[in-house]
């Protein structure tokens, strides 16, 4: 895969997981007499996992399919 596409694909699928965090993080606690998801905040860490594994060539693929889990979970969870 180009470099470049890589860079962009990330930063897009970055900026998508990112702000599905904060907003499930924030708008989870919203309820009466509820707390803050904490448990949310896993896919960002998920996400970031798979963007550090795609800089090792052995791991490039692996860590792209990481890299692609909380962007579907959060696209299928806001269709709901």
């Amino acid at each position: 895969m180009n470099k470049t596409v890589l860079i962009v694909l990330n930063v897009i699928t970055g900026l998508f997981v990112m702000i599905s965090s904060v907003l499930g993080y924030v708008f989870s606690g919203i309820g009466e007499g509820s707390t803050n998801d904490f448990s949310i905040l896993i896919w960002l860490f998920i996400w970031v996992i798979g963007l550090f594994l795609q800089f090792k060539l052995k791991t490039r693929v692996i860590g792209l399919i990481i890299t692609f889990i909380p962007v579907v979970y959060f696209d299928t969870t806001s269709r709901k």
